[in-house]
């Protein structure tokens, strides 16, 4: 059972934890982005060649966080009807980004992973220099310093779709997750083509060099595939384990407006 919670608990990182990366000091402004309203892509996620669970990340709409323009980005992940009879997943996190800077203005995390619950939300106010966390809905607010504009993990990946990607080279991103800020590192291995049920794609393949704790750590690798377009959308992900591999596929998606 410990092994299956596992893999369970993996496929929900690989669907919801694909991030991406370059801090440009200072920055601030619009930029087009490569996404849009109504954006939705859809992934079957597998470990080795068994079904585990499907995952969706779309771009929902744009909502005023603190009188800031912001996309909504919902990720969610939940396991198949046969997984849910050994580990029942049903996960959603939600990021609110900045429309004008990019940056992170909130983030809501919602874990429901058998009998485990975890639900955690972030304020984030870089014109304040605070970052506000609720834990849990009993607990008090805490109330830590920001020092810089951050990229929660979800908006992290967005933010890597706007950048440009050259083999080689690695983009840098200043990441808040939670308990901790770093500064995140991207590889661009190297050029793919690829074939899904979704389509043929030529695309980027990138490694974040992941810092959460959990089985990634030490443990794994996670390599995410990115369309070489004006969309760079994640079309395949791949994380190798020591007990094996899991993979999520693109299996249909929807263009946003811009």
């Amino acid at each position: 059972m410990q092994h299956n919670k596992a893999i369970i608990s993996f496929i929900l990182a690989t669907s919801v934890l694909i991030l991406g990366c370059l801090p440009v000091e200072g920055w601030s402004g619009d930029r087009s982005a490569p996404f849009g309203v109504g954006e939705q892509l859809k992934f079957k996620v597998y470990f080795e060649f068994i079904l585990g669970g499907d995952a969706v990340m779309s771009v929902q709409s744009i909502e005023e966080v603190d009188g800031r323009p912001c996309y909504k980005i919902v990720s969610e992940a939940r396991s198949t009807p046969t997984v849910d009879l050994m580990y029942k997943v049903r996960d959603r996190i939600e990021s609110y980004r900045d429309t004008a800077t990019t940056y992170s203005r909130y983030y809501f995390k919602q874990l429901r992973e058998g009998k485990w619950k975890d639900d955690k939300r972030v304020e984030y106010k870089p014109d304040k220099g605070q970052i506000i966390l609720s834990r849990k809905a009993h607990l008090p607010l805490e109330t830590m310093t920001l020092d810089k504009a951050v990229f929660d993990v979800l908006n992290a990946f967005y933010e890597v779709r706007t950048r440009q990607l050259e083999v080689g080279k690695s983009i840098f991103l200043d990441v808040h997750d939670i308990d901790k800020q770093y500064l995140l590192e991207v590889k661009v291995l190297n050029y793919e083509t690829v074939e899904l049920p979704a389509g043929t794609f030529n695309c980027f393949v990138i490694e974040p060099q992941l810092k959460s704790s959990g089985i990634f750590r030490r443990e794994g690798s996670l390599q995410i595939w990115l369309t070489d377009d004006v969309y760079k959308m994640p079309v395949l992900m791949k994380s190798k384990l020591y007990f094996g591999s899991v993979w999520a596929r693109l299996i249909s998606f929807k263009r946003g407006s811009k």
